[in-house]
């Protein structure tokens, strides 16, 4: 004979459509990216008077942390309660299209995240602080209408990548980590795009403008880097050739990603690739700061990447059962 099922709190379910609504699961990725920024800058001598490196290292740390994930949270929360309509129609499973979260709890939030991410800017300056504005701006105008045009989109995806990164020392001397974070995020973001059949659909038009705007912006931070390190490209690292390590892990994330992916489609290999993707950002911070010489922060950053991603693993196979737990059985 079956036992009827406990009642489960309603603060449970929801806690697990806020954190659904928030993508905090994969935010460690732009964590991993500003925290980067941070410790190459700390290591630079030539930016110890900035306050990046001149701070605590736990309030720089943890001001990073505010700034990146404050903005992810913004952008995130500001989509669904724009995208609420179509959700309901096309997507009935995310949190406001169900019924979990109320729209104007999800602009709270997002109101809330926008404030946090400012917050964190505050400790590196006002040249942060006005990135973050640069950043705000950039969201608003990505999940108004350019997410709508995907070359548009694309590219300001991989632009507010490079403004996040760059707001904790805008005079950093080291821009090739921030080209290769904009490049992921541009290229996941394109082949997020494709795979989840999304529509209008990634027309060869759509493809060219995308890849003009990379190239463009790739040049700035080329010029950026060769500017900052008066001529010597590569200045800053204790050898040239320990650029093999981030360049080798982007390859094997990148042979991983195909086969992970192989055969999937639709909101699924989105899902997937997202997943993965921030993975992927966290383990190249990583690989950036073991040519840098960093060992001990690159050990840590790529350990609590991989302590994260185990326990979403774990989540995603667990949190049904929080959510709507099965009743016992006589």
């Amino acid at each position: 004979m079956a036992v009827p099922s406990a009642p489960v709190p309603t603060v449970a379910r929801r806690l697990l459509a806020a954190v659904e609504l928030a993508r905090l699961p994969i935010a460690f990725g732009a964590v991993a990216n500003v925290w980067l920024m941070v410790l190459l800058a700390r290591g630079d001598e030539r930016l110890a008077d900035t306050p990046a490196a001149t701070i605590p290292l736990w309030q720089a740390l943890a001001s990073g942390a505010l700034l990146a994930v404050g903005f992810m949270v913004f952008g995130a929360a500001l989509n669904d309660f724009l995208d609420a309509k179509h959700d309901r129609a096309f997507a009935p499973n995310r949190p406001i299209a169900a019924g979990m979260i109320a729209p104007r709890r999800a602009m709270q939030l997002a109101v809330a995240a926008l404030c946090t991410g400012l917050l964190g800017a505050i400790p590196f300056g006002e040249g942060a602080l006005l990135a973050a504005m640069g950043l705000a701006t950039i969201v608003l105008v990505y999940d108004a209408f350019a997410k709508h045009v995907p070359a548009f989109g694309i590219v300001l995806a991989g632009l507010a990548t490079l403004v996040s990164m760059l707001a904790p020392c805008v005079s950093c001397t080291q821009a090739l980590p921030v080209w290769l974070a904009m490049s992921q995020t541009m290229g996941v973001g394109a082949l997020a795009y494709v795979l989840a059949e999304k529509r209008p659909r990634l027309t060869r038009r759509a493809v060219a403008i995308g890849a003009t705007g990379w190239v463009f912006w790739s040049l700035a931070l080329v010029a950026l880097q060769w500017w900052r390190n008066e001529g010597e490209f590569l200045r800053g690292f204790a050898d040239a050739r320990l650029l093999v390590i981030p360049a080798g892990t982007v390859l094997v994330c990148a042979g991983v990603g195909v086969a992970k992916l192989r055969g999937v489609r639709g909101p699924r290999a989105t899902e997937k690739l997202l997943r993965y993707g921030s993975l992927w950002k966290s383990l190249v911070a990583a690989a950036w700061l073991v040519a840098a010489g960093q060992l001990a922060a690159a050990a840590w950053i790529g350990g609590i990447a991989l302590a994260i991603f185990g326990l979403v693993a774990l989540l995603r196979e667990t949190g049904p059962q929080l959510a709507e737990p099965t009743g016992w059985r006589s």
